[in-house]
């Protein structure tokens, strides 16, 4: 026990938040925050394909449970945004959504501190794959992928439905969702502005993938340096508090880690219903 306390006391408080290299592929280095992205990944799979099959007519238990969850996502985020496109998108979304969430709830266990206790070494194993910006921006980047592929595709397909070739549509489709993008302004003033406000809304399309990168990456990394920061705080030996200081300290990082379980599931619906709006945004021929 003793030597237990006194590895969980020694661990780096934000360790399970910086990329530690496990192994090698080749000349790939794999991380344990890639680690933690497979593993979360396989979970999903598998969960969703033991739940999904031979469904019952009336759910209970589990399926349930993800049928609720599943329904809150596409009912409350998307198809008030997205409408009659709601379950053409309704895959990623709800990828998006539970492998945000996952990576956020495991960040929270104490799988590091766990497993160096049952080995008596120290752990570098999992990690917090949301609060590194690489990985918050690789999910940015396919929402920025998807939402301007979403909105040449919906061009493309309204220039076919008024009788032009897929060439003809193709580039009429590239063409005027780009000039879709800026606000239509009557006369020589629009003609005067428009070069200006077309790279406002280029510059405007660039940050939103950015915005969700760093909003996700610095919610979850802020609230694990200062679950970090409330640790240290307290001195290494616990005799030198009093009983009610002890116990302060108790209650205060217990007090954090349940606004960070609240966090962990706010940022994964905030990135989600903005990944919603701004294919909603791209897909709507108005913008």
């Amino acid at each position: 026990m003793t030597a237990g306390f006194h590895l969980l006391a020694s661990a780096d408080p934000v360790q399970h938040i910086l990329p530690h290299e496990l192994f090698w592929i080749g000349r790939f280095p794999v991380t344990n925050l890639m680690f933690v992205q497979a593993l979360i990944a396989v979970v999903l799979i598998v969960t969703f394909v033991l739940v999904s099959r031979n469904y019952p007519l009336v759910p209970r238990g589990m399926r349930l449970l993800f049928e609720t969850a599943l329904e809150a996502v596409r009912e409350g985020m998307a198809r008030p945004i997205l409408k009659e496109r709601t379950d053409t998108y309704m895959p990623l979304i709800w990828t998006v959504f539970f492998f945000i969430l996952l990576n956020n709830l495991l960040g929270l266990l104490p799988l590091n501190a766990i497993l160096g206790v049952a080995t008596r070494q120290p752990s570098e194993v999992f990690g917090t794959a949301t609060a590194n910006l690489s990985v918050t921006a690789a999910l940015a980047t396919v929402i920025f992928v998807v939402t301007q592929a979403s909105g040449i595709l919906e061009e493309i397909r309204h220039q076919l439905h008024h009788g032009r070739s897929l060439p003809v549509a193709s580039v009429f489709g590239f063409v005027l969702y780009w000039y879709h993008l800026v606000p239509h302004v009557p006369g020589v003033v629009g003609v005067v502005l428009f070069p200006l406000l077309f790279v406002l809304e280029v510059i405007g399309v660039l940050v939103k993938p950015f915005a969700l990168a760093m909003r996700l990456f610095a919610n979850i990394m802020g609230g694990h340096i200062l679950l970090a920061v409330l640790i240290m705080l307290i001195p290494p030996s616990l005799s030198v508090l009093s009983g009610a200081g002890a116990a302060g300290m108790v209650l205060g990082c217990t007090a954090m880690n349940v606004l960070e379980l609240f966090v962990a599931f706010l940022q994964a619906y905030i990135f989600t219903f903005l990944s919603c709006l701004y294919i909603g945004m791209a897909i709507n021929p108005e913008h």
